[in-house]
């Protein structure tokens, strides 16, 4: 058994679809070697790294895109200057994309200086490892074999790619779902990895023996392997990590007792409303239509004026005694009724 989710305390191994874990592993600049050939298993033939020369992540970028300061989990530049953002998305939230074209602009716009040719733009990468599902008019065309999704500006009628500007890029590393058994890539591999880490006592033996960038992962993911400088930060923004959970979870809980609440008032307030008016309209039909009838019976002009008069204050009755019943404060029923407090009074 390679992995137990009821340890406690520090698991031996990070786990890679948590921000802390994957930033742990892929923004040591000791793991360029693993970043590159992750990147490189899902990127189109065009878009391979060979080299990357530039690497920051999110604690030293001080870049303002339009205004605002924007922090990204990992940036880097290739050696034919193309630009790499890439995340990992724990959860989902609004307006994802939106938010990946915005950063992926952002940075291409602050390629060029004042006076520079758009000639000198280079194209800006996307690349985000979600940890769950994105929304697809056609759900069958995704599955464990189809988890890369790319987008990028195509001619609509013709499907032709325009000049390489702005990609994004998504990994659903939840529609990953293969065995440990069906692995028999590379791509299976690391996958496997990024799927499983987090519960790993050891290196799977199959991972030690297909060798590779599969195992350098897994080796990187190991956190007796860090030095003591990097063990104390993971520690660190691990408690971060929990404390935002809590908050978070908090914060969710308040708004479901609030709102619960609130729903709960309105509903009684409506529900009296409503029982008010339909009670009213009720009983001065019912008392109407008897006083009404009785007038008919005795034949009279002036009965039929009694029993309507009659009747209103009957049904006015009706609704007063309903009223009483449901506690509601004298002055109320007298407003809303027309009875005085004499009539309302001797219906107790």
């Amino acid at each position: 058994m390679y992995f137990n989710e009821k340890r406690q305390g520090l698991a031996p191994f990070v786990n890679l679809r948590s921000d802390v874990g994957f930033k742990a592993v892929f923004a040591d600049r000791n793991n360029k070697d693993i970043l590159i050939g992750v990147l490189n298993q899902i990127l189109p033939p065009e878009a391979r790294i060979e080299d990357i020369k530039e690497y920051s992540d999110r604690e030293q970028q001080q870049d303002v895109i339009y205004g605002k300061k924007t922090v990204l989990d990992l940036v880097c530049v290739d050696k034919d200057d193309r630009t790499f953002i890439v995340e990992m998305q724990a959860s989902e939230e609004d307006s994802f994309f939106e938010r990946c074209v915005y950063y992926a602009s952002g940075l291409y716009h602050l390629e060029l200086s004042e006076g520079d040719l758009y000639g000198k733009l280079h194209p800006v990468y996307v690349v985000s490892f979600l940890n769950y599902r994105l929304r697809h008019d056609d759900e069958s065309l995704w599955d464990t074999d189809h988890l890369v999704s790319y987008w990028q500006f195509t001619e609509k009628r013709t499907g032709m790619v325009a000049d390489q500007t702005i990609s994004v890029i998504f990994v659903e590393m939840t529609l990953f779902t293969k065995t440990l058994e069906e692995c028999v890539t590379e791509f299976d591999r690391l996958f496997y990895i990024f799927r499983n880490s987090g519960g790993f006592q050891k290196i799977p033996e199959w991972i030690e023996e297909a060798g590779g960038i599969s195992r350098r992962l897994a080796e990187a993911c190991e956190v007796a392997a860090f030095d003591k400088k990097k063990k104390l930060k993971y520690e660190i923004d691990k408690m971060n990590e929990r404390d935002i959970l809590a908050q978070r979870v908090f914060a969710e809980r308040k708004g479901f007792e609030k709102g619960y609440a609130d729903g709960e008032a309105k509903g009684i307030a409506d529900g009296m409303a409503q029982g008010m008016a339909e009670g009213m309209a009720k009983g001065m039909a019912k008392g109407m239509a008897k006083g009404m009838a009785e007038g008919k019976a005795e034949g009279k002009a002036e009965g039929k004026a009694e029993g309507k008069a009659e009747g209103i204050t009957e049904g006015k009755t009706e609704v007063a005694k309903a009223m009483l019943e449901i506690g509601m404060p004298i002055g109320q029923i007298l407003q809303l009724t027309g009875l005085t407090e004499k009539q309302v009074k001797a219906l107790r």
